[in-house]
């Protein structure tokens, strides 16, 4: 072989080795949200049957013994007869999430799948689709069998209807942003068959060693599917997640230079020094890796310090309002940096006043609450629930508080501390206390001093109604969550669906379980299974899967959640007979003997042999399964419901 065409296969090997690791990272990426959103389960099948492609055909390129080359080829055969299957399957939910629901979808899908296992144990176990190994430098493929013509025919036959659905996909989109995103996909769909379908089957002759330009060829093709590859990775982020487009967007570059960039350039290091002489008079060994150590750290370094500005120059993040929101994240105090900081001004008051002991308290709804003490303060909790105490900082005024306490140069004279209270800024609103123990009869400060408490008191006063003023913000966002959450869930889906999403009779159900509160629903509904206002006035009403069982039970609506919720408990029930003390049976046993049952919870734990804390741990978890499987029974609902009154050739609604 020429060394011409040896450093165009070590290129080809280094690209294919590329997008291995990109495809594994992409799959591994997306791996927490393949249960919510069939896009994404579709897509994530496409990328790793490919990505077994180019895995065997890399090792191949590598392997030295002939039958573990043939080996290799057959398994990624595998890979190349399910592309068409998965590929056919992500095109139908493409098209699915625009309202369009043909009902050839339920049955062509796993026949799909049915189909490339056939060829799949065709190509392992016979010759019929791929037959004799040929062996050539640094390469090897499978001459065709008498069937692979058939195949042939099926895997572009099936790769144009996916194309197609795609089309149609793109026609029924909305918006402007939708119908880019979609000419995006569609554009680079012709990725995956254009990168695994086994062209080399088609050379002529077996003994020609592969041409120059041939590998120039091969290598430009690689180069042309990986950049598909990740435009079709980055249009179908947004399928199946409610966050916002520029959060999807970012989390998606971050992943992919932490992880699968990285990798890259390390695994370029690894090939250039493995390839050198020895540098420096170090050994190969040795110079290897003292380089991937320095290329991880140095990679990590980059992305940590040029986060920012690349996020701007790709104009990731860089809308005002997310700039406002990214500085008021890293501005917020908590409550143990409050403390902290309230810890460091007692901290000077003891220095500066000379005194052992100074404390801040916070005004609460329940009276004065310790917030940072530095010092000895015996019986803190019985000292601020004094009554001359408490009437003090229930007051606008102090001095009028204080009543009976004596006041002096500012401060409030209480048992041995000297008191001053803590004001906002631009009312007379009192915050808490700032006490110092009294290190005479009366207060006796300097000047000097006196000008020191007032600047820490100041300080400790800041502190208190900034946090104060956060947490009301935390309390008004968290009572927008909800709202915000099914907003974007609306948004997204209008952008495809247009018209009929926004109008469909499910859209408040989607948005009780999509709610960050569902699983207490959940739970509070099952805490009131046999009656009471958790059940009777409970959200979970409004799901379809309620609504749909009403007419079984006298349009009861609390009778038809109850049926629901014992449905789901069931559905927890392992099979075989019944035990109190088997792990498999934990979690249905807490559900039918805490809910069904009405047990105590005393009960129950005895019952069961466990402690009470571990029965509420198991309880939590027996909840969020009732909670699941509940919600999938109101998506089969829904989507039963969609397949039913939308026809299959609905024309799309074309907005003006």
């Amino acid at each position: 072989m020429s060394s011409t065409a040896e450093t165009f296969a070590l290129v080809n090997d280094i690209i294919q080795a590329v997008i291995v690791i990109f495809g594994s990272a992409v799959v591994l990426y997306y791996s927490n949200r393949l249960r919510r959103a069939e896009v994404t389960r579709a897509f994530c099948l496409l990328i790793a049957f490919v990505v077994v492609v180019y895995l065997s055909e890399l090792l191949v390129s590598r392997i030295v013994e002939p039958d573990s080359a043939e080996t290799w080829l057959r398994i990624g055969w595998v890979g190349i007869v399910l592309v068409p299957a998965a590929q056919f399957h992500l095109s139908s939910t493409l098209l699915a999430t625009t309202g369009k629901l043909p009902h050839y979808r339920r049955i062509l899908v796993p026949a799909g799948y049915v189909v490339g296992l056939i060829f799949a144990a065709l190509a392992i176990w016979t010759e019929y689709l791929a037959a004799d190994l040929v062996t050539l430098a640094h390469t090897s493929w499978l001459t065709p069998g008498p069937l692979f013509p058939v195949f042939a025919i099926y895997f572009w036959f099936v790769a144009a209807s996916s194309i197609y659905n795609v089309w149609r996909a793109r026609h029924r989109c909305m918006t402007s942003t939708t119908k880019r995103r979609m000419t995006n996909t569609l554009i680079a769909f012709l990725a995956a068959p254009l990168a695994v379908f086994p062209y080399m089957m088609l050379a002529g002759d077996p003994e020609q060693a592969v041409p120059p330009w041939l590998w120039l060829v091969i290598i430009l093709g690689n180069l042309l599917v990986g950049v598909m590859f990740g435009v079709l990775t980055a249009q179908l982020a947004y399928f199946g997640t409610v966050s916002p487009d520029r959060v999807v967007r970012v989390r998606l570059y971050k992943f992919m230079a932490r992880v699968p960039l990285a990798a890259t350039i390390v695994l370029l290091v690894y090939i250039i020094v493995s390839r050198k002489s020895p540098i420096l008079g170090l050994p190969s060994e040795v110079a290897l890796g003292f380089a991937l150590v320095a290329t991880v750290m140095l990679v990590e370094w980059a992305i940590h310090a040029y986060k920012r500005p690349l996020e701007r120059f790709f104009n990731l993040d860089d809308d005002p309002d997310v700039r406002r929101m990214q500085t008021l994240s890293e501005r917020l105090l908590t409550t143990n940096e409050l403390r902290q900081f309230l810890e460091s001004i007692l901290a000077a008051t003891v220095e500066a006043i000379r005194t052992p002991t100074a404390f801040v308290a916070a005004i609460t709804a329940e009276g004065p609450k310790l917030e940072s003490v530095v010092g000895p303060l015996t019986a803190s909790e019985t000292i601020l629930q004094d009554a001359d105490l408490r009437r003090l900082t229930n007051e606008g005024n102090g001095n009028a508080a204080a009543g009976n306490l004596q006041t002096v140069d500012g401060f409030i004279l209480w048992r041995e501390y000297w008191i001053r209270t803590l004001y906002s800024r631009h009312s007379d609103l009192v915050l808490g206390i700032f006490g110092i123990r009294a290190r005479a009869a009366m207060p006796d400060l300097s000047l000097a001093e006196q000008e020191i408490l007032d600047r820490l008191v100041a300080q400790a006063a800041s502190a208190l109604e900034d946090r104060i003023l956060q947490q009301e913000v935390f309390a008004a966002v968290e009572g927008l969550l909800p709202e915000i959450t099914a907003l974007q869930e609306r948004r997204r889906a209008a952008a495809f669906g247009g018209l009929p999403v926004l109008t469909a009779d499910n859209q408040q159900d989607s948005m009780v379980i999509d709610d960050p509160a569902y699983n207490k629903m959940v739970r509070d509904a099952l805490t009131h299974y046999w009656g009471g206002p958790k059940l009777t006035e409970s959200p979970l009403l409004q799901l379809k899967v309620v609504q749909d069982e009403m007419p079984e039970h006298d349009n009861n609506p609390a009778s038809a959640l109850r049926a629901i919720l014992d449905r789901a408990i069931e559905q927890q029930r392992p099979e075989g007979q019944r035990s109190l003390t088997t792990g498999e049976w934990i979690l249905y046993n807490i559900l039918e003997l805490k809910f069904v049952q009405g047990r105590r919870v005393r009960d129950v734990a005895r019952r069961l042999a466990m402690s009470e804390s571990d029965l509420y741990r198991k309880q939590r978890v027996a909840i969020e399964n009732v909670a699941r499987t509940i919600g999938m029974m109101e998506q089969e609902a829904q989507t039963h419901d969609e397949e039913s009154f939308v026809p299959a050739d609905a024309p799309a609604v074309n907005l003006p």
